[in-house]
């Protein structure tokens, strides 16, 4: 059982460190699909955020194998308002609609943005790059389609965590290389590039909370066929991009307590060096999907509204 009294994390999530201690390794599990199911339970087991919106739907957009489920959400006020396009967490592997609702509503609020989140296809069933090619398929409806959902194409965003995270930032790189217009770029705590050298964080959080370092690493074996020929690759790791010039205006907010830190913030330096307008912001205390706890935590509140904040600067722009 790892211990975790030792590590400065938040007050407010110190009474969960209990729960932490007895959370079982992604490789545990004795499929994906088991692990997809822990972590829903977990996930929904949280009331419904409670801010107010004027619609959630659920509805079907075409994707490049099928159809992709994405879910709407509607801000309070007349439209068109600007959009967000959203990329839920969980290691390419986990995640839905439900396990990161919390933080579209709390876009959709703060920011005052039409929010789209995406249902994306999911590893080791569908490997690299098939959900980079399904979030690809969102931006290209909100740019060709989203004023019909009141979403205005010309102030979109691209937003994620953790995995997500990474998405959207492939996202941006994909957006500048193929003309399509982003204003701007959330990543909450989003590695942007494979785990291929041993970072201090990396070190001193080995053993989590929330994250483990040998999580990361199975997830990126799920994710990619061949890691050694695609880690490269920069809708993989967008931080060995050949050039960052010209990405939209990134805002990356990590999590003190995270063996992901460290190559999140790096991506932030590479942006910076590249002449990207970039904000790297480090929340004390929090843990690897802190954000996920919005409406429990202050820190997840917080992370929202300077994203949001980040966010309507460069639509004004």
């Amino acid at each position: 059982m790892a211990d975790f009294s030792h590590l400065p994390i938040d007050a407010q999530i110190r009474p969960f460190l209990p729960g932490f201690s007895n959370l079982p390794g992604a490789r545990s599990f004795p499929s994906a699909q088991a692990l997809r199911d822990m972590v829903r339970q977990s996930s929904i087991t949280f009331p419904k955020l409670n801010v107010p919106l004027a619609d959630i739907v659920d509805r079907i957009i075409p994707g490049p194998a099928g159809d992709v489920p994405v879910r709407v959400y509607t801000p309070l006020g007349t439209g068109p308002f600007p959009a967000i396009a959203y990329f839920h967490g969980g290691g390419w592997v986990v995640g839905d609609l439900d396990t990161q609702d919390m933080i579209a509503r709390g876009l959709c609020h703060e920011a005052g943005a039409v929010v789209v989140s995406v249902h994306y296809r999911l590893a080791p069933e569908h490997k690299f790059p098939a959900g980079v090619n399904d979030c690809w398929a969102a931006v290209q409806f909100l740019v060709g389609h989203g004023l019909a959902i009141d979403a205005d194409p010309s102030r979109l965003a691209v937003a994620g965590d953790s995995a997500g995270g990474g998405l959207a930032n492939v996202m941006a790189l994909r957006a500048r290389d193929e003309g399509v217009k982003i204003a701007a770029v959330l990543d909450y705590y989003g590695p942007c590039r494979f785990p291929s050298e041993e970072t201090p964080s990396a070190r001193e959080f080995a053993e989590g909370p929330i994250l483990t370092r040998d999580d990361t690493h199975w997830f990126w074996d799920q994710y990619l066929t061949d890691s050694e020929q695609e880690r490269h690759h920069p809708w993989v790791s967008p931080a060995y991009a050949p050039s960052l010039a010209g990405i939209a205006p990134t805002f990356i907010g990590s999590a003190e307590i995270d063996p992901s830190r460290d190559d999140a913030e790096f991506y932030g330096e590479v942006l910076r060096a590249a002449g990207v307008e970039v904000e790297v912001k480090r929340y004390p205390g929090m843990i690897h999907g802190f954000l996920s706890w919005l409406g429990v935590i202050d820190g997840a509140q917080l992370a929202i509204t300077d994203g949001a904040a980040w966010l309507k600067r460069h639509w004004e722009n």
